[in-house]
């Protein structure tokens, strides 16, 4: 990700809740696109992601239920995240802009990484 941008941080966020999909416009000019049901699998709360070594619930679960991935609100945080709210009230996962870049789905970013998703989840590496 070449940019002579310092940091990246979004410009505009467009919801397709009927495609269950949000797209983001970033400054670096990248449009992005990210599922509702990758972002909820790749939350990095504590809870869901674990912590200090311990696995988080999405490490043991196999399936969400609908509610824990439909998009309630979207706030940002400061000038570096983004909160999400789930209809199932989860809403302690912070997603820094760092984060949520990694987690693009646009074609250009599954076409440099392919395998960058394993079993819903970001390789991180």
């Amino acid at each position: 990700m070449a940019s002579s941008y310092e940091y990246i941080e979004p410009i505009e966020i467009e919801l397709k809740r009927a495609d269950s999909c949000m797209v983001v416009q970033w400054n670096d000019g990248h449009v992005g696109r990210n599922t509702f049901l990758t972002l909820r699998w790749n939350c990095p709360c504590a809870g869901c992601a674990g912590e200090m070594g311990s696995k988080g619930r999405l490490d043991i679960v196999q399936e969400l239920k609908a509610d824990e991935y439909v998009l309630e609100s979207l706030a940002p945080i400061g000038l570096y995240a983004l909160r999400p709210v789930w209809k199932d009230g989860h809403d302690t996962g912070l997603y820094t802009y760092d984060w949520l870049r990694a987690l693009c789905e646009c074609d250009k970013c599954m076409a440099e990484n392919p395998g960058k998703f394993q079993k819903r989840r970001l390789l991180r590496g």
